[in-house]
């Protein structure tokens, strides 16, 4: 019976492993707008970036003097800006969480980012570089790494930065209008935010366009395609389950009725087993008892013999 539980938890276990595997889903970014030049690097491939490419996850953006490009993920936007090189760790969905991670990492250079959808409980946007880490939950800020020094300078909401050089060092909160720099073997720095930082924000800002309408219809369209993915995995595991139950209320009925085949069989053969055994035993009392009867004569003369 242990070896059916265990062939029952197989092909549940199995199941339970191919679902982790489908919880995340890959979302896309969008190029809204580029200027000068810009190249996405997939794997070893370098091309040159045009309006409407899609930016996934693993690729890097790579811009030029006198450059910038605009990218989408849904309503939040990032602006890369010149001489930057900037690598899309994290672009996707927790089916499990309902929830979504996007993570950037400058290498070099500046990006700003203006986070304008609220984010959910378990979503996530944070920007990293070599010496710091910053996450936000709706904001517009900017984050800039050259030769390990960086910069988290906040325009609007709070950004929570972590130093990537002090790890030990606390967590620091920078609200609107300040800024703070990380460099290697120093404290972080939080002051107020510079003139020249906040003009760059601001004109960044009210230049921002909004993502063109076809670029909408995408982010609309792929929503759409991993709603429709969500379901059709939520359905497949379902119909996955009720099979496999089905096929265990089977394979049980079929073992009990195996089990109750064996007893039964059991039965007839412990009481044929029993049988025989009183039948030996009322045989060898039967020759027992015939011998006593052979020898009573023998006795009767050998008594008279002594008399």
């Amino acid at each position: 019976m242990k070896r059916l539980l265990y062939a029952c938890m197989i092909p549940l276990l199995a199941m339970s492993l191919c679902c982790k595997k489908e919880k995340k889903v890959q979302r896309e970014g969008f190029v809204n707008m580029l200027a000068g030049s810009v190249t996405i690097i997939d794997g070893g491939r370098r091309s040159s970036a045009r309006v409407g490419d899609s930016v996934r996850q693993g690729m890097q953006i790579e811009t030029g003097e006198n450059s910038f490009v605009d990218i989408y993920f849904d309503e939040n936007a990032v602006k890369i800006l010149e001489n930057s090189l900037v690598e899309i760790r994290e672009l996707e969905m927790n089916i499990e969480e309902q929830s979504e991670k996007t993570g950037l990492y400058v290498k070099n250079g500046r990006v700003f980012a203006k986070v304008a959808k609220k984010l959910a409980k378990n979503d996530r946007f944070q920007i990293g570089t070599p010496t710091a880490i910053a996450g936000v939950r709706g904001t517009e800020f900017l984050v800039a790494e050259e030769d390990l020094k960086g910069l988290v300078a906040c325009l609007n909401g709070t950004v929570e930065v972590r130093s990537e050089v002090s790890p030990e060092e606390q967590v620091i909160d920078v609200s609107g209008g300040k800024e703070v720099v990380i460099e290697m073997d120093k404290l972080m720095t939080l002051g107020d935010l510079s003139d020249e930082n906040r003009r760059l924000m601001e004109d960044i800002t009210r230049n921002f366009q909004d993502a063109k309408k076809d670029i909408r219809e995408r982010f609309e369209k792929k929503r759409e395609e991993i709603r429709k993915a969500v379901e059709d995995q939520r359905q497949k595991n379902l119909d996955s389950i009720e099979k496999q139950k089905a096929m265990d209320l089977k394979n049980v009925e079929e073992q009990k009725a195996l089990d109750k085949a064996n007893v039964e069989k059991l039965k007839v053969t412990a009481e044929k087993t029993a049988e025989e055994a009183r039948e030996t035993v009322s045989k060898k009392q039967e020759e027992a008892q015939q011998k006593l009867e052979n020898v009573k004569p023998e006795i009767r003369k050998f008594k008279g013999t002594l008399e």
